[in-house]
């Protein structure tokens, strides 16, 4: 299966993928650009697909499995949309909010740190002369690509200090579900 979604290098089925996936890069840069964007603005839209994709649909296909059953239960509560001036200073400076505690930024945190635990253990394969090139480059470009995404998360873990960085409690709980489940992998594989 692994196959058929990730083409070696030297297959000629790549040329579609490629062109698909850099058409739509240029294109939807070229549409940011001309509405009066900027690149970064244009790259932490990216950025926001993605995690809006990758969590809030989770939940949302648990939550609608979960109807069908009959035990739906999602609770909806109004919070406070004030923004603090230094809230409002990193809006400006197009930096990331990751202040408070959800389940949301839980999954976006541990998903992020496996794609970074993955490139690193890929690094050291490589180091060790036991990568196998062809068949895994497009692999490890797909998930390096999704490491230089999620930087803002990385920053927000591990190097920011201000409101705006992962909460200790996201931190810890993405932390250990990624240990657990590179032990999971190691043990079984």
């Amino acid at each position: 299966m692994l196959n058929v979604l990730f083409q070696q290098i030297s297959s000629l089925w790549l040329i579609p993928f490629a062109y698909v996936i850099v058409g739509e890069i240029a294109y939807s840069l070229i549409e940011g650009l001309s509405m009066g964007g900027s690149i970064q603005g244009w790259w932490n839209a990216m950025r926001m697909w993605l995690y809006v994709k990758t969590s809030s649909f989770l939940f949302s296909l648990i939550d609608g499995i979960l109807g069908i059953f009959g035990h739906t239960n999602s609770p909806f509560s109004l919070t406070s949309k004030v923004i603090e001036d230094d809230a409002a200073k990193r809006y400006e400076k197009e930096i990331m909010e990751f202040g408070t505690s959800s389940p949301y930024f839980t999954i976006l945190a541990t998903i992020a740190l496996l794609n970074l635990f993955c490139v690193l253990l890929t690094l050291k394969d490589l180091v060790k002369g036991v990568f196998a090139g062809e068949k895994m480059a497009l692999q490890v470009l797909l998930c390096g690509v999704l490491v230089l995404i999620n930087i803002p998360i990385y920053q927000a873990i591990f190097i920011r200090k201000d409101k705006g960085k992962m909460s200790i409690c996201v931190s810890i709980k993405s932390t250990t579900l990624t240990f657990t489940t590179c032990i999971f992998f190691k043990l079984f594989n």
